[in-house]
């Protein structure tokens, strides 16, 4: 990592530590967070593929992120006083579970410079603006700094628990080998049908149904412009997708994935068994196990070599249990963690 860039409007850290921060200056920072995100990705042993228009959507503008405010680059400097980019963090907020707004933070350092305490005053700068961001939100809920780590981020978890923070809630990725697929017949009384564009609608309310009861609920993904989004999302492959239909009613649902991208790194032929529910009227009766083998059936069929899904592993469903039963097998945890604010 080589990018040097000078600034004035750098907000000062303890002046031992030389460590100080600017916002996002223009487009040639989406290159300067490819490469840190490379260099932090690889240490941490993470395999993620992503491209500049990948980070330029992460970081496109909306009513919780502000592009030019909520973005922080860390800078050191070396003897000559020159500004060196060593990391960047992004924070933004959402409204969780009744009560409770979670304003949250990723943050990447550089693998050269984790050393030292400088990841821990990113932390503190991330907190700083969450703040000045939590001061405009009525004091109608209770605030919680959020942070996530994956079970190879060692250092990154480290420096969340000597900051305050704890696990509150763990994640396994899963994958599923696409050999042989055990016998799950489709309930009686229920069809699966191609998924036409009339159907989205009501697909779409059976998954915010159901994201109502789950630990990891975003109440803003759920608004009537996130649902045009949705139905635009050019990622959709909805000829995949499994809907199983009680009638004119959503009963369950697979919404099946394949990221191509992805799939052009050496050796990958993975798909996505994501969006896996069951409504209340229809569970206990062997659907989701249908809806799955059909769909690891499918994935087969398109030459995928492996399915992939993440569980929340507390789910009081038994979610993982019921998938590894099935035949998936963890391969990677990531750890939601929480702080109270002040």
């Amino acid at each position: 990592m080589s990018a040097r860039r000078r600034t004035n409007n750098d907000s000062e850290v303890p002046d031992v530590h030389r460590l100080t921060f600017r916002h996002f200056l223009g487009d040639a920072d989406y290159v300067l967070m490819s490469a840190l995100l490379t260099e932090s990705d690889q240490a941490d042993e993470i395999h993620d593929a992503f491209s500049l228009d990948d980070i330029r959507n992460w970081c496109m503008p909306s009513a919780r992120f502000d592009l030019y405010r909520n973005l922080l680059f860390a800078l050191r400097h070396n003897v000559e006083g020159e500004p060196l980019v060593i990391g960047f963090s992004r924070v933004a907020w959402y409204t969780g579970l009744e009560d409770i707004r979670l304003y949250v933070q990723e943050s990447f350092l550089h693998p050269d410079w984790r050393e030292g305490g400088l990841w821990p005053i990113m932390v503190q700068q991330n907190e700083h603006r969450l703040r000045e961001i939590a001061i405009s939100h009525p004091l109608t809920h209770r605030r919680f700094y959020q942070a996530w780590a994956t079970s190879t981020q060692v250092k990154w978890k480290s420096v969340l628990e000597g900051e305050g923070y704890q696990a509150v809630r763990h994640f396994n990725n899963m994958l599923y080998r696409l050999n042989d697929f055990p016998d799950r017949a489709l309930p009686a009384g229920l069809q699966i049908r191609p998924v036409q564009p009339e159907h989205y609608r009501r697909i779409w309310e059976a998954q915010r149904e159901v994201q109502m009861e789950l630990f990891e609920v975003v109440a803003e993904n759920w608004t009537e412009e996130r649902y045009q989004a949705w139905v635009a999302n050019p990622s959709h492959t909805p000829q995949l997708w499994q809907v199983a239909w009680d009638g004119d009613q959503v009963a369950g649902m697979v919404l099946n994935r394949i990221d191509e991208p992805e799939n052009k790194q050496p050796g990958r032929k993975r798909g996505y068994t994501e969006h896996i529910l069951v409504r209340r009227a229809w569970r206990k009766r062997g659907l989701a196990g249908a809806l799955l083998v059909r769909s690891l059936q499918i994935l087969k069929a398109e030459g995928m070599k492996e399915a992939e899904l993440g569980v929340d592993t507390e789910n009081q469903s038994g979610a993982y249990e019921f998938y590894r039963r099935l035949g998936y097998q963890t391969f990677s945890t990531d750890v939601w963690y929480r702080k109270p604010m002040e």
